[in-house]
């Protein structure tokens, strides 16, 4: 199951006519959310992720960040416990696009039930403080991981192409957790060139691999799911810039702000890792 990520686009810059010329304040984005949502979601909380989806995708859209919201009726048996068939609905979102919003207005909120679910569906108008700076549409990349579901004891490979020479550090965000939940794992102390010109693997194939990222459950005390939602995060930066080992996520994206948006750029996918 799939988020229908359409949307209506328009932007209108107000400007203030003084001795100094014209201030831009804001840009309105009317924008389109959904949020698929099971028994163990009240309607208000379901509602509250659509809006908050709505507001990342109009910031996304005004800072040139790349963004993917994706949920998925995730169906599996676990063979080892002779347990039935279970379906839970996974949600894969990136929450990592920041900004100023002037304001918010919700102009339409529907709740529909589709198979296996229910879905809120929010209209908002969202105005958006354009950044200072642009970002660079030269200076991009391309992620790919080897699999989008992984039970523990899997491979990930993760492979990064790029458009531009870049300095690229790699990140484990487990959002399960509340604190210390986005690791480092690239460069590392076996792989330590993290400047790259074209694609590369990670770890190395053909046999140079040093070391493997194996996948391993992880779950915060008194979680009853049988998956969690994980994300690699890549970031690139224009010049060498020292991360720490671990980070809260707030800490992390406060770190990020600090690099210009024409310095960086920052690509998140997402995968489900099955218990």
């Amino acid at each position: 199951m799939r988020i229908d990520t359409r949307f209506l686009y328009k932007a209108i810059l107000y400007c203030l006519i003084e001795t100094h010329g014209c201030n831009v304040f804001a840009i309105p984005i009317d924008v389109k959310a959904d949020f698929y949502f099971g028994p163990d979601i009240s309607r208000n909380q379901a509602c509250d992720n659509a809006r908050e989806t709505a507001k990342s995708k109009a910031i996304a859209m005004v800072t040139g960040e790349k963004v993917s919201f994706d949920q998925q009726l995730q169906c599996f048996q676990n063979p080892r416990k002779g347990e039935e068939r279970k379906c839970e609905i996974n949600q894969n979102s990136s929450v990592l696009v920041e900004g100023r919003i002037g304001k918010s207005e919700t102009i339409s909120e529907t709740v529909k039930t589709v198979p296996g679910a229910q879905v809120c569906t929010v209209l908002m108008v969202v105005d958006v403080v354009p950044p200072s700076v642009e970002s660079d549409p030269s200076f991009d990349l391309q992620l790919e991981l080897n699999r989008t579901n992984f039970r523990q004891g899997d491979s990930l490979s993760i492979r990064v192409s790029p458009t531009a020479p870049m300095f690229i550090h790699i990140f484990n965000w487990r959002s399960a957790f509340n604190k210390e939940n986005v690791f480092k794992i690239f460069p590392n102390d076996i792989d330590k060139d993290n400047y790259i010109t074209k694609s590369i693997s990670i770890p190395a194939k053909n046999g140079e691999a040093k070391y493997s990222l194996e996948m391993d459950w992880d779950a915060p005390t008194g979680y009853d799911k049988e998956a969690l939602n994980e994300s690699i995060i890549v970031v690139a930066s224009k010049k060498p810039i020292p991360w720490l080992s671990v980070y809260d996520i707030q800490r992390f994206k406060e770190k990020l702000m600090e690099i210009p948006l024409n310095q960086r750029r920052v690509v998140q996918r997402s995968y489900i890792l099955l218990k």
